[in-house]
């Protein structure tokens, strides 16, 4: 148990703290949750202008005045002094620093999407928890079970990259929730969870990779089908993004996965995806093709070094090597590298999903929207057709969805820039695609 001097002198910088950052064409306002608990600080972060709510903050420290937050995920951190009602101080992301001055403000409540689910409810929600027996952490979710007599159709959602909570709350959107509600109202049951070592759920994250979070979509799986409500031999599993390929390891080793349904999951070699993403992104926020070159070749210098490396302490070796001989400072040089031979991001440049997907035997739906700039649609979609024409996989039906994005949502431009400010979470097309299919495939 903490003693009361430190309690106290916690408390004076507990609470909720708000700022600006200047960036000359525009401010992005931050702010930053501190919480006291019996075991320290708990803090997340706020930016509202990228739909990012409540990003936990790895690591908080307030010692004489002084506040040092760590946000790994974005490769961020802020130092600030307590001066009076202010802290002064400074945001550091990718090895650029920006003035950050911080005052005491009420947090804002987000705000609900026109598609966010409303009460009343005509189905149950249970809260669930289920074990990973292979890792040995534990899930925790919500099972949305139809109103009648069952067994019904029934499917898991897995999250995209990252780790999200079982809405898959991204942008003040709660895609899997309204993908949940829609099933749910129309006759299917639905599983989704938190994501390992978000809300409830636990497990290790920092050297976890893809595979390893397919044996969380798998007891998940498992547990689906051992509930009475459910219907063992039609259960499947809907992936989004990085889920798309998770759900096809899990359908490769299990043939009783009924069905797979893939939201903008790759059909090629993550390096290959990661290439045409970053150029495509670019182009979609006005960068000029001279730009788009520049940061190319640099890029593909280290797609390089990951493609040949035998492992990760190898293309560690060689990429600081590269980078320093860029001018590279010590603490840019670790952000950069570090972020390419992290396990996850290491696993998911060399993984081809190739083998899986010529595994898989079930009936799967493979979407893409046309305005995708994270997986290329083109890219994508060919890599299915390849698959298909070499392998005659005809249990695979692929569509390419007209002027939708990454997230399903009706776009202009694909930008992620633009997913805040819509107000759709996702296509109604979609969610009427999703069930079509699933009660297609009823007997």
């Amino acid at each position: 148990m903490l003693s009361f001097a430190v309690i106290r002198t916690q408390a004076q910088v507990e609470g909720y703290w708000k700022g600006q950052i200047d960036l000359g064409a525009q401010k992005i306002e931050m702010g930053f949750d501190i919480k006291v608990t019996e075991k320290g600080f708990a803090t997340s972060l706020d930016v509202p202008a990228q739909g990012a709510f409540d990003v936990p903050v790895d690591k908080t420290e307030f010692h004489q005045g002084k506040l040092d937050l760590r946000m790994d995920a974005m490769n961020a951190t802020y130092s600030g002094e307590l001066k009076g009602l202010a802290i002064e101080g400074s945001f550091t992301q990718h090895g650029v620093s920006f003035p950050l001055h911080l005052e005491r403000a009420v947090k804002e409540a987000k705000q609900a999407r026109p598609q966010d689910p409303k009460p009343p409810f005509n189905y149950k929600a249970e809260e669930v928890t289920f074990a990973n027996p292979k890792e040995g952490n534990s899930l925790a979710g919500t099972l949305t079970i139809p109103e009648g007599e069952g067994p019904f159709p029934a499917m898991v959602l897995v999250s995209g990259s990252g780790q999200q909570n079982r809405d898959e709350e991204l942008m003040n959107h709660r895609p899997f929730w309204v993908i949940a509600d829609y099933c749910a109202c129309h006759g299917i049951a639905v599983l989704r969870y938190d994501d390992r070592g978000m809300g409830g759920s636990t497990g290790e994250v920092m050297e976890a990779t893809s595979l390893d979070f397919s044996y969380d979509a798998e007891a998940a799986f498992d547990f689906l089908r051992n509930r009475k409500e459910i219907n063992a031999s039609q259960v499947g599993i809907l992936g989004h993004s990085e889920g798309g390929i998770i759900n096809f390891m899990v359908a490769a080793r299990r043939p009783e996965v009924a069905f797979l349904i893939s939201l903008a999951g790759p059909a090629v070699k993550g390096i290959d995806v990661l290439k045409e993403q970053q150029k495509a992104i670019l182009r979609a926020q006005g960068m000029t093709e001279e730009m788009i070159q520049f940061s190319t070749n640099a890029n593909a210098q280290l797609f390089d070094i990951v493609e040949t490396s035998k492992d990760r302490a190898e293309a560690d070796s060689l990429m600081r090597q590269l980078v320093k001989g860029w001018g590279y400072n010590e603490k840019l040089t670790g952000q950069t590298v570090g972020q390419m031979t992290s396990a996850w991001m290491y696993y998911f440049l060399k993984y081809d999903p190739t083998e899986a997907i010529v595994k898989t035997n079930c009936p799967a739906l493979l979407l893409n929207g046309s305005k995708d700039v994270q997986v290329i649609a083109s890219q994508n979609l060919t890599g299915y057709e390849k698959i298909i024409a070499e392998y005659g996989k005809t249990n695979l039906t692929l569509r390419e969805l007209h002027d939708l994005n990454h997230l399903f949502q009706h776009c202009e431009t694909g930008s992620p820039n633009e997913y805040f400010e819509i107000e759709e979470t996702i296509s109604p097309e979609v969610l009427e695609m999703i069930v079509g299919f699933v009660k297609s495939l009823e007997k």
